[in-house]
């Protein structure tokens, strides 16, 4: 017989969220002046469909008679809701309850930890996990396999303490506003230091507020600047500061000066254009963030910041090169990040200014590795690092794709992959990467046909039962295709059983996803786990699939400018419970074949 069991309560539609809460208010306060029942949806609003809270605050709003009253409540909602009466003494103390069965010490820090991003934010797991890897909440796991099979636990367990939600991507987690309101409640005014944790948007953020700050442990801000200060800046207790967004260009001098104990630093999506003065005086730093900024280079500053364990350095497009022996020299790295959401073709101009100079990829400097036309040398320095064991990288140029191919130790710790510009190449041979989790191909103008390397023992023909096992690709489950204009088919993702996610545009001489795959036995699983199939700009495309394939986790099917494409490799015992939606242009649904009537009947409810 269970002793106890989480019991998730459902958030209430706004109508229904409403309803409950002008009942708790009561008609006599609603009736006591015109203007209050639209304050009343206002602060129901707030409570985010949380019945706990909209009973609790409907009752503390009953008998307040005034819209000045309502308000003001309004705001203390909005910036302070532990001082709204009923948040601090009961809606906080019954949600803490999920919070206090939490079964360890570090998932609770975890859990706390998400409360110093804004309202709704969302993020992936991997980031919030390398986070808590540079806070030294993961410290006991001995790898860093170990420490993230460990986040995703923790990640889970919180959901199941329906302490965390799951955002609208696959892998990303937010919390409930008023679950954000508790965590923190519990790290400030409950802890007896409500300086603990800052979190503050403004547009300016003003000397004699962040002098206040000098208690803080953590910080998360978004602002456009920061006031210039008389006073020194400091901060003695900092061990986390995070600028989220905004359009914040520039720190004041000395800002980051006296900082001694900080591990981490997220200044991704500011727009600074070079690092900030003082940077390296930041030398217990452990985790760095300066995806999306507009830095042009990694000057040499950072090499002083011997401590960093996590540097991600995503979706920076502005970056034209790094200094010599900056990476060499970050010793205790273990995790590396250098990864792009879109092409650089697609990137250049959507992400600069008009009065922007755009960055110059192809600019030389002695003293610098450049990242675009051939990056083999950063692959060396990385390839150095004794810890190194996560990368996430962009690799440009047929060289340094030889670089990949020849070591042993990058094919073992590459976790993401973009391969780019291979000039030249028109075959490539895809050797064992038993930890890569996704695989991007763009800008490879001359390539017509990717193989894999099958190790001695491994594909002498097939055997279903140790195909899963035996796979070269067992982690992959992101493949990404675009701007391949020669390449003819992807029939070597047979070799790929725990594929999620398959998106391939603009391969203007692709006849076939998957082509001949004779010898393979039907209960093979091709595309057992695929979940999304994106399908665009594929003028010659005539086949997906030489057969029906049971797809049985697919739930989006996208088709875009195939005009070519006649038949969908589906049957009626396709999908049979995973589908949501096919996106098809409707000419192009209403000119497919199908094998009997019966399965075109089956799919049509899932048209978009």
């Amino acid at each position: 017989m269970e002793a106890q069991r989480s019991i998730e309560v459902k958030c209430l539609t706004e109508e229904e969220a409403i309803n409950l809460f002008k009942e708790k208010v009561g008609q006599t306060t609603l009736n006591s002046h015109p203007e209050i029942p639209q304050l009343a949806e206002i602060a129901a609003e707030e409570c985010k469909g949380l019945p706990l809270a909209l009973v609790t605050i409907g009752r503390a709003m009953a008998g307040k008679n005034t819209p000045q009253e309502w308000e003001r409540a309004i705001q203390i909602l909005k910036t302070y809701p532990s001082k709204l009466s009923g948040m601090g003494d009961h809606v906080f103390p019954i949600l803490k309850f999920s919070y206090d069965n939490l079964p360890i010490d570090t998932m609770k820090a975890c859990f706390l930890y998400l409360a110093i991003f804004p309202e709704d934010h969302e993020i992936f797991y991997m980031d919030l996990i390398c986070r808590w890897i540079g806070e030294g909440f993961l410290e006991e796991c001995d790898t860093i396999d170990e420490a993230f099979n460990q986040g995703h636990d923790i990640i889970e367990h919180i959901k199941t303490a329906c302490l965390f939600q799951s955002g609208n991507d696959y892998e990303m987690v937010k919390m409930h506003d008023v679950i954000r309101d508790m965590a923190l409640w519990l790290a400030t005014a409950y802890s007896g230091n409500n300086n603990k944790v800052v979190v503050e948007e403004n547009d300016i953020v003003e000397a004699y507020q962040v002098s206040k700050w000098k208690e803080a442990q953590r910080i998360s801000l978004r602002t456009e600047r920061l006031e210039e200060s008389n006073i020194p800046w400091n901060f003695p207790n900092l061990l986390t500061l995070i600028f989220y967004g905004g359009y914040l260009e520039t720190f004041p001098s000395g800002f980051f000066h006296f900082m001694p104990i900080i591990k981490v630093l997220d200044l991704s999506g500011t727009r600074i254009t070079k690092l900030p003065i003082g940077i390296g005086k930041l030398v217990t730093l452990e985790y760095l963030n300066l995806s999306q900024t507009r830095l042009r280079k990694l000057s040499m500053e950072l090499k002083t910041l011997k401590r960093i364990r996590v540097l991600i350095l995503d979706n920076m497009f502005h970056l034209e090169m790094v200094s010599k022996e900056v990476i060499s020299n970050l010793s205790m790295m273990r995790i590396f990040g250098l990864v792009f959401s879109e092409s650089l073709e697609e990137a250049k101009g959507s992400h600069s200014s008009a009065e922007e100079e755009e960055p110059n990829y192809s600019r030389e400097d002695s003293q610098a590795l450049n990242l675009w036309k051939n990056n083999e040398a950063l692959l060396e320095e990385l390839e150095g690092l004794e810890h190194i064991n996560w990368v996430c990288f962009q690799i440009e140029g047929a060289s340094s794709v030889q670089k990949l191919l020849s070591s042993q130790k990058l094919k073992n710790v590459m976790r993401i992959i973009s391969l780019g510009n291979l000039d030249g190449m028109t075959f490539l041979q895809l050797p064992r990467m038993q930890h890569l989790q996704s695989l991007g191909m763009s800008r490879c103008g001359e390539l017509q046909e990717i193989k894999v390397v099958q190790e001695k023992g491994r594909g002498q023909g097939f055997v279903a039962d140790n195909y899963i096992t035996n796979s070269n690709f067992w982690c992959l489950r992101f493949v990404r295709i675009a701007e391949l204009p020669k390449l003819l088919d992807l029939t070597w993702l047979i070799y790929v059983p725990n594929l999620e996610n398959l998106s391939v545009r603009h391969c203007e001489s692709m006849e076939e996803v998957i082509g001949d795959a004779n010898g393979v036995p039907e209960n093979l699983g091709i595309f057992s786990r695929l979940r999304d199939l994106n399908l665009q700009d594929l003028p010659n495309l005539r086949s997906i699939s030489r057969r029906a394939l049971p797809f049985p986790s697919l739930t989006e099917l996208l088709v875009r400018r195939c005009p070519n494409l006649r038949k969908l490799p589906l049957d009626s015992n396709s999908a049979r419970n995973s589908l949501k939606t096919i996106d098809v242009e409707q000419h192009c649904w209403e000119g497919l074949q199908w094998e009997d009537d019966t399965i075109r009947l089956t799919f049509t409810p899932y048209l978009r």
